[in-house]
């Protein structure tokens, strides 16, 4: 919430609303990473199949799974 509340301009706009609904439903996290203009987004979840709901349109790379 903090980071999207004080960082919120060096998050792309499209990531607004999942943002703030990863953190309302506890469904799945966000985090902006990266610095100097060349950030990227991690997400963190305990379900992959909820983030296939919420992002159906973003390509998504699992890093870990356990």
């Amino acid at each position: 919430s903090i980071v999207l509340k004080y960082f919120r301009p060096m998050i792309p706009s499209e990531f607004h609303d999942l943002w703030r609904k990863g953190i309302e439903t506890n469904t799945y996290y966000l985090k902006l990473c990266g610095s100097g203009g060349g950030g990227y987004l991690i997400g963190f979840t305990r379900n992959l199949k909820t983030i296939e709901k919420h992002f159906p349109a973003k390509k998504i790379e699992i890093l870990f799974e356990f």
